[in-house]
């Protein structure tokens, strides 16, 4: 497929729609390090619930590609207070793709490596945060894995 122009890809984007959700499987989520404070908004990389059902926080920091010890105490995921729109967010391919770009050592940030890549991920643009429900966010100890029902109860 030859590559898209500028207006082919504002086209493409405008009508894009993303499978996500509130609650459930397709629920959006944040992950940060376990302990971190508790923000009402938050912006950076996010994935899918989906994505770390049943893994650790040293799983989950593998798959997503994260630096080697970053969720070595734990991890905190946040849920989302509403979904971010089409303007405040920018598709990032997988979690293989280190800012969305094909990973090469010469180039790349080594502190971050390719993830999984069945997993999804987006990026919360610069200049725009996304509150969550910090107050229900999901603390995982070491060892411990991401339980399903904690996507499907309500906040």
């Amino acid at each position: 497929m030859p590559r898209m122009s500028d207006w082919q890809r504002e086209v493409h984007e405008a009508v894009r729609k993303e499978n996500w959700s509130l609650r459930g499987p397709n629920q959006v989520v944040k992950v940060v390090p376990g302990g971190a404070k508790n923000p009402s908004r938050v912006g950076g990389y996010i994935t899918l619930g989906r994505f770390l059902l049943g893994k650790t926080p040293q799983q989950i920091e593998k798959d997503l590609g994260l630096p080697d010890g970053k969720l070595k105490d734990g991890a905190r995921i946040y849920r989302f207070a509403r979904l971010p729109q089409a303007s405040e967010y920018e598709y990032e391919l997988t979690a293989a793709f280190p800012a969305g770009l094909a990973y090469n050592p010469a180039f790349h940030d080594p502190t971050y490596r390719p993830g999984h890549r069945a997993i999804l991920q987006w990026k919360i643009k610069d200049g725009h945060d996304i509150p969550v429900d910090f107050r229900n966010a999901l603390d995982l100890k070491p060892g411990q894995p991401f339980p399903y029902d904690w996507l499907t109860k309500a906040g």
